[in-house]
């Protein structure tokens, strides 16, 4: 039993960690292009408002929602294999 779980948990860092780490850098990098490129960046404009906004402002939060949705139903998909390996005893 201690194993199942323990390998569920593992599955659940893993998890966590390939979602989290890519996240990061993903959020880190639009930053680090607008303030890179902040010229290149804000003369392209969207809607009137210039391109910087909408990836600092704006695209960040749908893929953060999208992936926080989808992390919680594997983890609680997860949490729900740990209930039964604990209940089957």
């Amino acid at each position: 039993m201690d194993q199942q779980i323990e390998a569920i948990r593992k599955r659940q860092l893993n998890m966590a960690l390939g979602i989290g780490i890519p996240y990061f850098a993903f959020v880190i990098g639009i930053f680090l292009l607008v303030y890179l490129a902040k010229d290149a960046v804000a003369g392209v404009g969207i809607m009137g408002f210039p391109l910087h906004y909408w990836l600092v402002a704006v695209a960040v939060y749908p893929l953060t929602w999208a992936l926080f949705i989808w992390y919680v139903g594997r983890a609680n998909a997860m949490e729900d294999e740990i209930a039964e390996i604990e209940g089957g005893e």
